[in-house]
């Protein structure tokens, strides 16, 4: 049975390893290089091998978090945030258009939202704990950082 999980591993890989790469390049961009999205992608295979008996949805969309997850993790474990003030950027490796259009796109959430975004996107902080933090159910937080990324993304 070893050999024929194998063949199934390296099917999905086969399949599924361009969808990983597109997510995993969508979410990272251009804070690492491409060598981690590599590494990104590799480990989205090995976290599938590994939790294959937890399968309970689609493959597809169960891989498609697995991406996401691990893509967001990194980015968190890297540090990748920055810090501004009015006039200037700390991090010079962001593109500083880039950084007015998403500082003004900030600028327009609501102060529950900003709050949300910063404890999550800035802080690095585990869902559950914003909840804890908000006195917000997990659900809750949730949705909000996924209505967030959807502002984040519309154009201005």
């Amino acid at each position: 049975m070893g050999n024929n999980i194998q063949f199934n591993i390296e099917l999905i890989i086969d399949e599924y390893s361009n969808y990983v790469y597109k997510i995993v390049d969508n979410v990272i961009g251009t804070s690492l290089p491409y060598q981690d999205k590599e590494e990104i992608v590799a480990d989205v295979f090995y976290l599938l091998w590994k939790n294959q008996n937890n399968i309970k949805s689609n493959l597809k969309s169960y891989i498609g978090t697995i991406a996401r997850n691990c893509s967001y993790e990194k980015l968190r474990k890297n540090k990748i945030t920055f810090e501004y003030d009015e006039t200037q950027c700390i991090n010079e490796t962001i593109d500083y258009d880039h950084l007015l259009i998403m500082k003004e796109k900030i600028s327009k959430l609501s102060e529950d939202e900003k709050t949300i975004f910063n404890m999550y996107y800035v802080e690095g902080l585990k869902i559950k704990d914003i909840s804890k933090k908000t006195n917000k159910n997990i659900s809750a937080i949730k949705i909000k950082l996924f209505r967030i990324r959807k502002k984040l993304k519309e154009d201005i």
